[in-house]
């Protein structure tokens, strides 16, 4: 047994110094390849692919395990558990409509989502591909929304019901909704800086030379992080990653707690994710950080790198597992299901989004696209684009709202297979219509609360008639169209 589980650590080490052997050649591909640099596909997504078409996906040239791709799940906890920890913002900050306009933003996309991805099974794509199965409409918000983990979970969960290749299929859309997501996010950046929405980024043909190859000229060199903590007693990095991870494991031991209370009370167990649990945990580990002044000592730029890292060796352990031949299948549907995917978050994006911020609408709205077609680390990504300083507070806001927004996207990843396995005459239907429903409802709240206001109009912070040169004097104005 011991032979076995040292065996199961150094297979763990070799797979992730083969994701950080890719995640280098990743970046050396994107300092000397120009159309990575205009593009700006990070490395991870790089090394990614360079994992799948190298690994056992692809030539088999890498010596990657078969658990390869659980990674993703367990990277994600890690992430949402850095996002709190540091912080302590004002109260204007957090106010209500703020919030609410954040919740509204990340929560409504997902349910429309959803909803039209049955709507176009259920009443298109069926009579196109009569083999098709019904659950397949919850395949694009299951892997744009939810990513790689949550494609997992739910595509597992759909073959347990006797549905084949959902696993695959889920986990086809988190890839196609990362590439796609940062191509034409960074599309709708060059439209925002054209057009003066951005608010820190001025022109994107500006963009310095480190946001092009990812490698900071020594001049512009500054340090990753603040020492709080003497070397003495503890490495500073280790005494913020030990941080981290006690929210990580905490929202762990909470998830299983949880579903085995429910189980034994409830008589059926309601499963609250590790990485929404370990949320919560932060959130609250933030809080007494924050009464007990313990916030002194914890330096929000070194929890950054954290997190930073494990997104990296996210989107490389998840793309690397996706299986290309599952893909090929079922290339037509994935296609047309995954383009209106895009064209319905893409118009939330200008008609919902760009009215649910009254301050820094496009930057908070970037975080929510990257968040809605992939994973969260692409809206960090993208938002990074446009605000470097993170100074519109788009990952603190959406990570609260992701704490709110955990029962409904819990209930869209569980009942709508029950329902369709329950009823496979009308589940689809049944299903359409409801999560539908849900849309309109959420719809109504949030203008009655004015999270949405529908009349406010695109703030332009910058009129493009000015010169440059009344840029740098700081004469342009906040303007409104």
């Amino acid at each position: 047994m011991e032979a076995l589980t040292g065996k199961a650590i150094w297979i763990v080490l070799q797979d992730a110094a083969w994701m950080g052997i890719l995640l280098l050649v990743g970046q050396i591909l994107r300092a000397k390849v120009k159309i990575f640099q205009k593009l700006l596909i990070p490395s991870a997504l790089i090394g990614g692919f360079l994992a799948l078409a190298l690994g056992p996906r692809g030539y088999n040239l890498i010596p990657l395990s078969n658990s390869f791709g659980t990674y993703a799940s367990v990277l994600i906890v890690v992430i949402f558990a850095a996002t709190p920890i540091g912080d302590k913002p004002s109260k204007e900050e957090t106010s209500g409509p703020v919030i609410g306009g954040m919740f509204f933003n990340v929560t409504g996309i997902a349910v429309l989502q959803y909803a039209a991805g049955m709507f176009l099974t259920v009443y298109l794509l069926k009579h196109i591909y009569p083999n098709l199965p019904e659950q397949f409409g919850l395949t694009m918000a299951t892997g744009f929304y939810g990513g790689h983990g949550t494609a997992v979970a739910v595509g597992n969960a759909l073959e347990e019901m006797g549905i084949a290749n959902m696993t695959d299929l889920s986990l086809t859309c988190a890839t196609i909704g990362i590439v796609g997501g940062i191509v034409l996010g960074i599309c709708l950046i060059n439209w925002g800086t054209r057009k003066g929405y951005t608010h820190y980024v001025k022109n994107p043909q500006d963009l310095p030379i480190e946001l092009r190859t990812g490698l900071i000229p020594p001049e512009k060199q500054k340090s990753a992080g603040k020492i709080t903590i003497s070397s003495i007693c503890v490495d500073p990095l280790t005494f913020h990653l030990g941080l981290v991870l006690l929210a990580s494991i905490a929202g762990k031991y909470f998830s299983g707690w949880f579903k085995g209370f429910t189980g034994s009370y409830l008589g059926f167990a309601v499963a609250i994710p590790a990485f929404c649990s370990s949320l919560l945990a932060a959130f609250l580990l933030n809080k007494i950080l924050n009464k007990t002044n313990g916030h002194k000592y914890v330096d929000r730029h070194t929890i950054g790198r954290i997190q930073g890292t494990a997104t990296d060796f996210l989107m490389v352990s998840g793309i690397g597992s996706l299986n290309l031949g599952v893909a090929m299948k079922y290339a037509g549907p994935l296609l047309i299901i995954c383009g209106v995917g895009f064209l319905i978050t893409l118009l939330w994006f200008i008609i919902i989004g760009g009215k649910t911020s009254r301050k820094d609408w496009f930057e908070r709205n970037m975080m929510s696209w990257g968040h809605a077609t992939g994973v969260t680390a692409t809206g960090i990504l993208l938002l990074r684009v446009v605000d470097p300083e993170l100074k519109s507070r788009g990952i603190e806001d959406a990570g609260i709202a992701d704490i709110f927004n955990r029962p409904i996207i819990i209930a869209l990843q569980v009942i709508p297979p029950i329902v369709m396995n329950l009823m496979p005459n009308i589940g689809g239907h049944i299903t359409t219509w409801s999560i539908f429903g849900v849309v309109g409802i959420m719809w109504l709240v949030a203008w009655k609360l004015k999270w949405w206001i529908p009349n406010q109009e695109l703030v332009r912070y910058r009129d493009q008639r000015k010169s440059s040169h009344q840029y740098e004097m700081g004469i342009s104005k906040q303007e409104v169209v």
